[in-house]
Order: structure tokens, then sequence, then C-alpha cells
């Protein structure tokens, strides 16, 4: 119904009663009560609902063979030998792979990978998903690629699965399947056929994988519109992956925040309740959206703050403390020791949100201390007395001549 037939209805309806009432005999006047009436009970209110969270799910498998299968590529994995960058066969780095189970709400048998250079593990050049599926009547893995956004909140998740989000296939693009057979302890794959792909100016790619308990063999080659080889493996070349322990510290502080420390200063001062600290800084939520940034001002400016609980929230405190000058890490700060169910909306951040920060100290400093660097004596004289003597020093390194006062004229 319109509001103006409501409000005409309505107005009918107001009218009849007007009309009844004037014609019904006047109310016999009676005196009022001596005490006012009890007041209606009212309604208790609802109490805000608060949000708890929930216990996580153990991850488990669809298949035995699939779980044997996927707990031989879980694991850390490092090449046994340097491994060609690009097509530039000169561009040698060490890749450490590392490769864990993912939560998914609808994909099963799902696994996260990460590849990176060894020097640099807390930025990773690739990212992708596998998972063994069936195809008729035999076992099939399929590579996933990441979409662009949700990266950003991923990197890590190898160190502590249950921290991260999960995973949904409108997240990812399939890339590539291979065609599995067990092959005495472990598996080999195949891709059936050449599939599509822009990498590296090729426009098709094969692969090829042996999965072992102790290594990975893999041969990716990509092939240009001649059907020539331009990257991965060339003629009957593979890339072998052995397993190790990365030089990776984890470990959990107050509020249930996560910490993997990438990198460590030489500084033997350590960050403390009280210091000042300067650090740049990534911030992404779970979708994978980076909210903000030290890095992405103009110029870069990393953020300078005292560690006492006033000025940052209380995650940000816990995933710095301990760290000093050239410590990497990337911190999970749950909802909790964040902002809670308020959020941030200046920064994007929603309420309930778990956040994922990387950090990098540049600068710490105890504000008890005064700045010693320029010394006020030298050789047990005060400079500050001697001010009338120093004689400046030019942009040419030679003294500046400073012209004297000229001598007032004679009476």
């Amino acid at each position: 119904m319109k509001l103006k037939s409501k409000m005409g209805v309505l107005t009918t309806m107001v009218a009849i009663s007007g009309f009844a009432l004037a014609n019904e005999p006047a109310a016999v006047q009676t005196p009022p009560p001596s005490a006012p009436p009890a007041a209606a009970p009212t309604a208790p209110v609802a109490a805000a609902p608060v949000k708890v969270r929930e216990p996580v799910a153990p991850i488990t498998w669809s298949d035995p063979e699939i779980e044997k299968i996927s707990k031989m590529l879980i694991g850390s994995w490092k090449s046994t030998a340097p491994l060609p960058e690009g097509a530039d066969p000169k561009q040698a780095i060490e890749v450490a792979m590392f490769i864990a189970p993912a939560r998914s709400p609808d994909l099963t048998d799902l696994m996260y990978v990460e590849s990176a250079r060894v020097d640099s593990l807390q930025a990773p050049y690739r990212q992708a998903f596998f998972q063994v599926y069936k195809h008729k009547n035999g076992l099939r893995l399929r590579t996933f690629e990441p979409m662009r956004q949700i990266g950003g909140a991923l990197v890590g998740l190898w160190a502590n699965p249950d921290i991260f989000p999960p995973v949904s296939r409108r997240d990812l693009v399939a890339t590539i399947d291979l065609e599995l057979t067990a092959d005495g302890a472990g598996y080999k794959g195949k891709s059936p056929h050449p599939f599509p792909t822009g990498r590296l100016g090729a426009v098709e790619m094969t692969s090829e994988v042996e999965i072992k308990p102790d290594r990975i063999v893999t041969a990716d080659k990509g092939f240009d519109s001649n059907g020539e080889v331009i990257w991965g493996a060339k003629g009957d070349s593979t890339f072998e992956f052995a397993r190790f322990e990365p030089p990776v510290q984890t470990f959990k502080r107050d509020g249930n925040v996560f910490v993997i420390e990438y990198r460590r200063g030489e500084d033997s001062r350590v960050c403390e309740l009280g210091d000042e600290i300067s650090v740049h800084y990534l911030g992404f939520l779970a979708n994978g959206l980076r909210f903000d940034s030290s890095l992405d001002r103009q110029p870069p400016n990393p953020l300078t703050f005292n560690v006492n609980g006033k000025q940052v929230i209380p995650g940000f405190i816990q995933g710095l403390l301990g760290a000093n000058v050239g410590t990497v890490r990337r911190v999970y700060i749950p909802w909790e020791s964040a902002y809670g169910e308020f959020g941030n909306p200046r920064t994007r951040i929603p309420p309930w949100a778990d956040l994922y920060f990387d950090f990098e100290v540049m600068r710490l400093k105890d504000p008890t201390v005064k700045d010693a660097s320029i010394p006020v004596t030298v050789g047990g004289t005060d400079l500050r007395a001697l001010k009338d003597q120093i004689v400046p020093i030019g942009p040419d390194g030679q003294p500046v001549q400073t012209p004297k006062p000229a001598e007032p004229a004679p009476k």
C-alpha cells in the first residue's frame, strides 16, 4: 500500500472515530485517583551481542591416498642447486619452497605453496595452491594461482595454518593439471597436454613432477609461439628440492599474537616497554586488502612511537617487543588485540578484524638516555667556550673568510 493510501485510510478512520465520539453521551466525570497507577513492567533490554571466537577445526583429508600424497608434499624445501630466475641462465638463485595444508569452505584437500629466495624469505615471489583430486580412474595434482589481493594476507601461512584465513574457490584461478601415477615409494606427475600461460613471454607451458618422501623434482617449461623453450628446464634438466630447516623463528605472545621472525639485526639492544621505536610496516586484512603502509607515504616515512601502550594497539607492541634494529617480522594480531568490535573506519578496518603486519625495525632508542652522538667536550675543553675561535668550513673544504666589520670613519 502506498504512503498516500495509508494516510488516507488513517485520516478516514480518525474522522469516523471522532464522529462516533461526538454522538456518544458525555462520560461521567470521576475524581482523580488518590495514587497514581503502578507503571507497567518494562521489557528487559537485550545485551549487545558478544562475538566469540570459535575453535579451529582440524584439517582433514577426503581420501587415504590423497592424504598420503599431500603429506609427502607438505614441509619446507630448498633447491639443491641455484635455479634460473628467468630466461637468463646467469640469474640463478637459491630457492625455498614451503607447502602447508590450507582451509577452504568449498575446496577439499587444498595446500598452500610459497616460493621465495633463500635470502628473502619474507618476500615470496610466488604464491600458489595445490589440490590432489580424483579424476576418472586416477589422481591429478592441480595448481591454482591466487587472485592478486588475497595473497597479501597469506604470506607465512606455512608457519601456522591455524591463524590464517580460509581460501575460497572464487579467490583462485586454476592453471595446470598433472596426472599422477604411483612410482615406488612416491609418485610421478605429468601434464597431459600444454596449458596456456603468459609468464615471461611464453604462450604455453608443460610441467612434470616427481614426489618422494625426501625430495621433490620438477621440470616446468615455458614455450614461445615457435615451440622453443624460453624458460624453465632445458632439455632433460630438472630442478630438485630437498627438505631443510628454514632460518625462521616463530613464537606466540600475550593476546594470542603470533610472530614469524625472518631476520634479526646485530644490535645487542632489544625493544622494551618505554623505548622509542621507528618501524616500516605494511598492514593487511584477512581478505588481503593492504589498508595501511609506511612505504606508501611520500616520501616513505617509518612510524615512530613510544612503546607504552598509549599510542598503538596492544598487538602492535606485542609484535615488536624483543626486536632489535634490522629485525624483520610478520605478525598476526587477532581482533581481541587490535580494534575489536569497533574497527577503525579511518583506515578501512572493519569490526572484528584480524590483522597481518610486516615490520622492519629501523631505529630503537631509550628516551631516558640523552643523545650523546655530538660530543660536548674535546680534550676536556667545552666546545661552546671556543665558538668565537672556530673557523667555519665551506662546501669546498676551505675556511670561509668572514669579512671584518668596517672601521668607523674618522670624525
